[in-house]
């Protein structure tokens, strides 16, 4: 039997992983019951799990110096389902949208097959069932404290998209996610009645100036070859309609994919927030803080995983894909170890898996599930293989 006969017979298995998993999804963090689910679960196929970063699971499968982790985010977002799916979730405001059930499935999957091609394997694979991915300060960290990464040469993670169709994968040579950073700008005026305005600071008036000023970094300070995006998400302020309100906040994000565009980006925004606040005899203080990094993917490990695609899924499998603006908590592997992130494809129109990522109405075209444990075992396995005395570095 080929690999893809292997994981097909346990298509099923891998069906009801995901549904259960969907039906019971929990936040950042309190991932307990997923973590008991997957100890369960894994120690019934025969593995002997351990507790890692809190509410994370991890299991090694085979031996050796070295080796490769593969990664599967479990935590869920606070999102009220809206999807009539038989197995929608069960926990009042929150749900699965964001395909990390389907990523946790596709973990065990792995699991069950290598359990079974154990005595076959080069070397050591470890799983990590990371919590808390949606979350700043991220599952991953927490994992890294913990040693996860010791003894490990390669990373490999892979992420199930919505915009790609099923039997897709893909990934970028470099950096495929943003540097995901968020601020708060809060601005002190003088407050009145609104019949006197020369009597008050208006905070609404600095802070509209401020979102129209902010438009310009990118369009004016940024190499317009980069990609940057600055958005101001949040305005809040007053209360009534005859008011002038003493105070406002503002929120938002910035996405950027090299370190010189970030820092650039946050000295203007800086700038900003002292002179436009100043000129209308304003305070106003900048919270900047800085979120997960890029995600970089290492160059041959992710020509290895195409090479992969086009013999375990076919010739016309592998999508170079554009760098995307998401945030991504991966990174954080990545910057001790090379490797690489699949975005795996899950677009059905025929089943309706059509809706964005952290939609209401999000699911995944299961038939994704088994062509994830292909990619991530067939990869995993050339990783154990790969010269590591040629590795110099991220190759970007």
């Amino acid at each position: 039997m080929s690999i893809q006969d292997d994981v097909l017979s346990f298509f099923p298995q891998l069906v009801q992983w995901r549904r259960h998993l969907h039906a019971h999804p929990e936040l950042s963090f309190k991932e307990y019951e997923t973590q008991q689910y997957l100890i369960k679960e894994l120690e019934r196929i025969g593995l002997t799990p351990r507790v890692m970063g809190h509410t994370g699971v991890v299991v090694d499968i085979g031996k050796g110096p070295g080796g490769v982790a593969i990664r599967a985010d479990i935590d869920a977002l606070p999102i009220q389902e809206e999807s009539n799916l038989p197995f929608k979730s069960v926990n009042d405001g929150v749900m699965h949208a964001c395909g990390h059930d389907g990523h946790t499935a596709i973990l065990l999957g792995v699991a069950a097959l290598l359990a079974q091609q154990e005595s076959s394997l080069p070397g050591r694979i470890r799983l990590m069932f990371q919590p808390a991915e949606e979350k700043i300060p991220g599952g991953a960290r927490l994992l890294i404290e913990d040693g996860v990464l010791d003894d490990i040469d390669y990373v490999l993670g892979l992420h199930l998209s919505s915009d790609m169709p099923t039997g897709t994968v893909g990934a970028v040579m470099g950096a495929q996610t943003a540097n995901a950073d968020w601020f708060t700008i809060d601005i002190e005026g003088r407050g009145g009645h609104g019949s006197q305005p020369h009597l008050s600071i208006d905070p609404i008036v600095v802070g509209s100036e401020l979102v129209l000023a902010i438009q310009s970094i990118v369009s004016r300070n940024i190499n317009p070859r980069r990609p940057v995006v600055v958005t101001v998400g949040t305005f809040q302020s007053g209360a009534n309609f005859n008011i002038i309100a003493p105070r406002a906040r503002l929120t938002g994000t910035v996405r950027t994919f090299s370190s010189d565009d970030r820092d650039k980006t946050r000295e203007r925004l800086a700038a900003l927030v002292q002179h436009v606040s100043a000129a209308h005899e304003a305070q106003a203080h900048l919270e900047y803080h800085e979120g997960y990094p890029s995600v970089m993917n290492s160059v041959r490990e992710t020509f290895v995983a195409k090479e992969v695609a086009n013999s375990v899924l076919g010739s016309q499998s592998w999508v170079d894909i554009e760098p995307l603006m998401a945030g991504e908590d991966f990174s954080y592997y990545q910057q001790l170890r090379p490797g690489t992130f699949l975005m795996l494809g899950c677009r059905n129109e025929e089943q309706g898996a059509i809706w964005p990522h952290h939609h209401p109405q999000f699911t995944v075209d299961e038939n994704a599930l088994p062509l994830g444990v292909a990619m991530l075992i067939e990869t995993a396995r050339q990783y154990l293989q790969l010269p590591k005395d040629q590795y110099e570095g991220a190759d970007i």
